[in-house]
């Protein structure tokens, strides 16, 4: 059991939770809060692989896309005194007195979970943000202001915790507020891309996926696999494409989940998605595999979710099978390909970006 630098930070301050109705927002791992056991918490997960840890028992979850809604969805399992909820969102009012915010990667995501966690306290409720110091801790310090004063409660293991104490009340969270719909054209297709803070290429089509969707086999068959879906523009587009195929979505995130269900239903598509860690958990076979995978965890490089990805592959094909993923130039994937497939070739190349082929 390995705490995170920010939960070995909260365990410093254990005697800040001991008043008070808490709820945490997107741990950044699922150990913390075993010194918590004896205290009702709600727990708000936006990724899957921290909230099938907590729960452990539930290794993915699948959804027909028509079922998810701009109201969004919810996964609740209770643990003990714990509330575990996997949710792009809650719109919750005067739920808690005091919200713990795990600092995110991107300034949008943090904006939009401070604008939640305002709603869920209420006015004079706390928000509580702790994060590493090189992930942006001090300036996501200038972003709580504007909810009252800012107070600094701790420091160590590179990390900080910082407190607001909320001035004005809120009403309850608004995801349309935060919801962009834009319009991404590749090869003559033109389709529509619903995107939120917190998903991958959020409001822009990202200039790799462009170059895979322009490379994209002529011959693809059968049921295929957008891993890593963000929000859903892969899946989508081969489905406005080629519309004889089926697709299934997998990602790790809610929001992108959420994304990418109204993605496809803004196209008029449909679609079963998946919330999963990685391929644990998809026992569906595929004749192909379309992907754009993640290599950062956090503010970090972080190969071993493609890696993982790579070797778990093989299973999730069915025999003849292929991948096709764009990656970064610098990033060592065709030795890694090569390790788990017969034949591994380059469609395509810019000066950023590689196209793979990998066939069983």
């Amino acid at each position: 059991m390995i705490l995170s630098p920010q939960s070995q930070l909260l365990e410093r301050n254990i005697a800040l939770f001991d008043e008070g109705q808490w709820a945490f927002i997107n741990p950044s791992d699922a150990y913390f809060l075993d010194g918590l056991k004896s205290q009702e918490v709600t727990v708000i997960h936006q990724y899957f692989d921290i909230f099938s840890e907590c729960v452990r028992v539930v290794p993915s979850v699948s959804f027909d896309s028509r079922d998810i809604t701009r109201t969004g969805f919810e996964v609740t399992q209770k643990v003990g005194n714990h509330i575990h909820i996997f949710t792009p969102f809650v719109a919750l009012e005067k739920s808690h007195t005091d919200v713990m915010i795990f600092l995110p990667k991107a300034k949008t995501h943090f904006q939009m979970l401070l604008r939640m966690a305002a709603s869920m306290v209420g006015q004079n409720g706390r928000i509580h943000v702790v994060g590493e110091n090189k992930g942006g801790i001090k300036s996501a310090a200038k972003l709580m202001d504007q909810y009252g004063p800012t107070q600094k409660v701790d420091s160590a293991r590179h990390c900080s915790l910082i407190t607001v104490l909320v001035e004005e009340p809120h009403l309850a969270f608004e995801p349309d507020a935060w919801l962009d719909m834009n319009t991404y054209h590749v090869e003559g297709t033109a389709w529509q891309v619903a995107s939120m803070p917190g998903v991958f290429s959020y409001k822009e089509l990202d200039a790799g996926t462009e170059l895979l969707l322009e490379k994209l086999s002529t011959s693809l068959s059968g049921e295929i696999l957008d891993f890593a879906c963000g929000a859903g523009v892969i899946a989508s587009y081969i489905m406005l494409k080629y519309p004889h195929l089926k697709l299934h979505l997998t990602d790790v995130s809610a929001l992108a989940v959420y994304c990418s269900a109204l993605t496809l239903a803004e196209n008029g598509l449909s679609a079963t998605l998946y919330a999963a860690d990685g391929l644990h958990g998809f026992t569906q076979k595929v004749q192909h595999i379309v992907t754009n995978p993640p290599f950062h965890t956090g503010i970090k490089t972080d190969y071993t979710i493609t890696k993982r990805f790579i070797s778990d592959a093989k299973a999730s094909l069915s025999r003849g099978g292929t991948m096709q993923m764009v990656a970064n130039r610098f990033l060592p994937y065709p030795g890694l390909l090569a390790e788990h497939f017969q034949t591994v070739y380059t469609t395509a190349q810019t000066s950023q970006f590689s196209v793979y082929q990998a066939a069983l």
